[in-house]
C-alpha cells in the first residue's frame, strides 16, 4: 500500500490494510513481553518478577520519549504529505530519527550513572533493588539501539510498509522469546538476562527497520535534517498527550506499587505484575489498531477529507469494542488458568491474590477501547489539548482519587479495582469532549 491509498481505497480495505499488520506485530511484542514475566517468575521467582514490574515504569518513561517524538513527527509528516510537500516531510523524519538516537544516548550515559542511587531511594527492600538494578543496567545500555525501533515503526507506517513493520515486529518477538529460553532457563544466567534478550533482539530489530529509509524507492527517505524551531515545538507540543500519558502511566503504576508493597508485600506486587502482563496483551491490540491508522487519519485530514476520518472513528470503535469484550470474557471465565502461567508451582499466595485481582480488574476493557480510541484519533486530528486533558483524568487525576478512596474501603483489594472505576468515568469524559470535537467539525 502507498500513502495515496489513504484517500482513494475504501474505508474498510484502508483499515484493514493498516491494522491486520500492527495488530499482528503488537501481539507478537505482547506475547515477548508476556513471555519475559513467565520465565522470570518460573525460573527467577516471585520476587525478581516483583523488581522487575517496579523499575519498569521507569524504563517506560524513557521509552515515551521516543515515542512522543515518533508520534509526533509522524502526524506532522502525514499530513505534510497529504498537503503534497514531501520535501518537508522528509526533511522532518530525517531531523526525528537523529534526535530520537540522540536522546537514547543522552538517556544510556544517565541512567548509568543515577540508575543505582534511585532504585534504592525507590525500593526500600535491599533484595528487590539489586534485582531492580541488574535488570535496569543491561536496558539502559541497550537504549540508543532499542529507542528507534519505535520511531522507525511509526514511519513505515508512513510510507505504506505497514506488512515490512509487522515482520520485523514479529522477528524481534520471536528472537526474544527464544533467547529467553536460551539465557533464563537453559543457562540459568538470572535476571539480567532477560533484559539482555530484549536489547539484542530489538537492536536487530532496529537494524532492518532503517533498511528501506536508506534507497530513494519510498516516499520518505533520509535528507539533510531541517525543521524550524515553530514546527520542532509542534511537532513535540503534538506528541506530548502519548508522552505524558506514558509517564503519568509510568508514576502512577510506582505509586500503586508502593501501596501494593506496604498493604500486601512482594506477594501483592508480584500479582499485580501478572495482571499488568496479561494487560500488555489487550492493551497490546487495541494499540495496533488506533495507532496504525493515524496515518491515514492524518493525510486525510491534510486532504481536506474530514468524513472519511469520521468514518475510521466509527469502524475502530466497532472493532476494539468486540477485541475487549471478548479478551473481558476470557479473564472472567479462566481467571485461575492464567495466573498459574505466570506463579512459580505452588506458591498459593500469589495465585489467590492474583486470581482476586483478575476478577476485579477485567471489567475495566468495557471502557478502555473507548478512551484509547478517543484520545489518538484527537492527536491524529492535531488536538492535542483535548487529548491530554483525557489523558490527565484517565492516568492521573481519575486513578489517584480512586486509589485513595478504595484502598480506604477494601484495602489492598481496592488497588486492583482502581482501573476499573477511573476507567469508567474516564470514558464519560471523553464522550463529551469527542461528542464538542464532532460538534465543531460539522459546523
Amino acid at each position: 500500500m502507498i500513502e495515496t491509498h489513504f484517500v482513494t481505497l475504501p474505508v474498510k480495505k484502508v483499515f484493514f490494510k493498516l491494522t491486520i499488520p500492527s495488530v499482528m506485530s503488537m501481539f507478537f511484542s505482547s506475547i515477548y513481553m508476556m513471555a519475559d514475566g513467565i520465565f522470570v517468575g518460573h525460573f527467577v521467582g516471585s520476587d525478581a518478577l516483583a523488581a522487575v514490574n517496579m523499575v519498569m515504569p521507569v524504563i517506560m518513561i524513557l521509552f515515551a520519549v521516543s515515542n512522543m517524538i515518533a508520534v509526533g513527527s509522524s502526524v506532522k509528516v502525514s499530513t505534510a504529505l497529504g498537503e503534497k510537500n514531501p520535501g518537508k516531510a522528509r526533511s522532518m523524519f530525517s531531523f526525528s530519527t537523529a534526535l530520537v538516537i540522540g536522546v537514547g544516548v543522552f538517556f544510556a550515559a544517565a541512567g548509568l550513572l543515577f540508575s543505582k542511587p534511585l532504585i534504592h531511594q525507590v525500593i526500600g527492600e535491599d533484595q528487590l533493588a539489586e534485582m531492580a538494578i541488574q535488570y535496569s543496567r543491561v536496558l539502559m545500555l541497550g537504549l540508543p539501539f532499542i529507542m528507534p525501533l519505535f520511531a522507525m515503526d511509526n514511519f513505515l507506517r508512513v510510507c505504506g510498509k505497514a506488512r515490512y513493520s509487522m515482520w520485523i515486529n514479529i522477528i524481534v518477538s520471536v528472537l526474544n522469546i527464544f533467547l529467553d529460553w536460551l539465557m533464563v532457563a537453559k543457562w540459568e544466567w538470572g535476571i539480567s538476562a532477560s533484559a539482555l534478550a530484549t536489547v539484542i533482539s530489538m537492536m536487530i530489530g532496529s537494524v532492518f527497520s532503517f533498511f528501506p529509509f536508506f534507497s530513494k524507492k519510498i516516499t520518505l527517505y533520509f535528507t539533510k535534517p531541517k525543521i524550524k524551531k515553530a514546527e520542532l515545538l509542534g511537532m513535540l507540543y503534538n506528541g506530548s498527550s502519548e508522552f505524558l500519558s506514558s509517564i503519568a502511566s509510568s508514576v502512577i503504576a510506582t505509586l500503586i506499587n508502593a501501596v501494593l508493597l506496604y498493604l500486601g508485600g512482594s506477594v501483592a506486587v508480584a500479582s499485580y505484575g501478572i495482571v499488568m502482563y496479561i494487560d500488555t496483551l489487550l492493551v497490546g491490540v487495541l494499540y495496533g489498531v488506533v495507532d496504525s491508522i493515524q496515518p491515514a487519519v492524518s493525510y486525510n485530514l491534510g486532504a481536506g477529507k474530514v468524513k472519511r476520518t469520521f468514518s475510521f472513528f466509527k469502524i475502530s470503535c466497532v472493532v476494539t469494542a468486540a477485541i475487549s469484550v471478548l479478551c473481558m470474557a476470557v479473564i472472567l471465565i479462566f481467571p485461575d488458568k492464567l495466573a498459574a502461567v505466570f506463579s512459580e508451582k505452588g506458591n498459593v499466595q500469589v495465585m489467590q491474590m492474583t486470581v482476586a485481582a483478575l476478577l476485579l480488574f477485567a471489567p475495566s476493557y468495557l471502557f478502555t477501547w473507548f478512551n484509547m480510541v478517543t484520545s489518538a484519533f484527537l492527536t491524529a486530528m492535531d488536538k492535542p489539548k483535548e487529548s491530554m486533558i483525557i489523558m490527565l483524568f484517565r492516568t492521573v487525576l481519575l486513578p489517584v482519587s480512586c486509589l485513595v478512596i478504595l484502598t480506604s474501603v477494601m484495602g489492598v483489594y481496592g488497588v486492583f479495582s482502581t482501573i476499573t472505576l477511573s476507567s469508567l468515568l474516564t470514558c464519560i469524559l471523553a464522550g463529551l469532549i469527542w461528542r464538542k470535537t464532532v460538534w465543531s467539525y460539522a459546523h
